[in-house]
Order: structure tokens, then C-alpha cells, then sequence
């Protein structure tokens, strides 16, 4: 079950070397990391994979949705 942090992380990197800063980071009990960012105004859900890059995933789980109605909408 993934959990949301009372802070996200400061920062995360894309495989492309582009960096980011969360909105929203989740973990689970096997040490997977989940992110909530930003993208030309819309929230994107990313996982950080074993070498700390992220990619976008489609699928919203229902911890991520419930973090999700925890954020302002975006601008």
C-alpha cells in the first residue's frame, strides 16, 4: 500500500536527464516511489525506477488519486 509523505521529495530526474520537483511523493512497504508532478498545467503520475529515474505511468491507483484530491488545481 502506498503511502503519501508529509513532504515530497525536493527533487526527481526523467530518464532524459530533465529534472523536476513533485508535487506529491508516495512510497510503499517495498521502497517503490511514486511522484505526482506537473506538466504544462496538468498532473502527471511518475515512478522512479531501480537506476532514480522516473518515467510517466497511465495508471492511477487509488492512493494517488486520494493524494490528488489533496492538491489545489493547477495553473
Amino acid at each position: 500500500m502506498y503511502v503519501l509523505q508529509d513532504k515530497p521529495d525536493k527533487e526527481a530526474i526523467f530518464g532524459s536527464g530533465a529534472k523536476f520537483e513533485p508535487v506529491a511523493t508516495l512510497k510503499n512497504e517495498h521502497g517503490a516511489v511514486v511522484h505526482i508532478a506537473t506538466d504544462d498545467h496538468c498532473y502527471v503520475l511518475c515512478k522512479k525506477w531501480p537506476d532514480d529515474t522516473c518515467r510517466w505511468i497511465t495508471h492511477w491507483f487509488k492512493e494517488a488519486v486520494e493524494a490528488l484530491k489533496l492538491l489545489p488545481l493547477p495553473e
